[in-house]
């Protein structure tokens, strides 16, 4: 049972990496700094052993909420924290659970959203957020660009074509599954 926890651990880690190596690379190539934060960075073996008793203290909630990437504009010498997720519907769903430990415990950081619509990338500060049923309206949320204004249109469409063809093939994957 462990073993198979530990692969089904490791296989949504890398799905979910794809998109945030995504969001990484087109940061970089607009000049910010970005450096891997989240537990998966620093904690992923430990989370991987973690028991259904563990999952719920102050701690381990804190740790797993961590955001992923660590993000420097130089240009207005200021420093963010972002939580990068992937969703395959629109509207996406979050689970309330998820943003409330995020404003619990990170409530100054981002969290941006990558999804199967045209402007794809989307980000909102946490403490900004409201926690709702499920998901949020992307009306709710701003796009990419707008918060980190640096992107250029031509890096952003290279980026939202890349996007949307891994979240198709993710989708169709979840298809032969089923």
């Amino acid at each position: 049972m462990q073993k198979k926890r530990e692969t089904g651990f490791y296989n949504d880690m890398l799905k979910g990496n794809v998109y945030k190596d995504m969001v990484k690379l087109l940061l970089e190539k607009s000049g910010y700094i970005v450096y891997p934060y989240g537990y998966e960075s620093a904690f992923s073996h430990v989370r991987s052993m973690l028991t259904k008793d563990t999952r719920s203290s102050r701690t381990v909630r804190r740790i797993r909420s961590s955001p992923d990437l660590l993000v420097f504009d130089k240009d207005r010498n200021d420093l963010m924290l972002v939580e990068v997720k992937m969703r395959t519907k629109v509207p996406p769903e979050i689970k309330p659970r998820l943003v409330e430990n995020l404003k619990e415990f990170w409530s100054d950081s981002f969290l941006a959203l990558v999804v199967p619509e045209s402007n794809v990338f989307y980000v909102q500060k946490i403490s900004e957020l409201e926690t709702r049923r499920r998901f949020y309206r992307l009306a709710d949320l701003e796009k990419f660009q707008d918060v980190f204004a640096r992107i250029s249109e031509e890096d952003l469409s290279h980026f939202k074509d890349k996007a949307l063809r891994s979240l198709e093939e993710h989708k169709r994957q979840r298809i032969q599954k089923s």
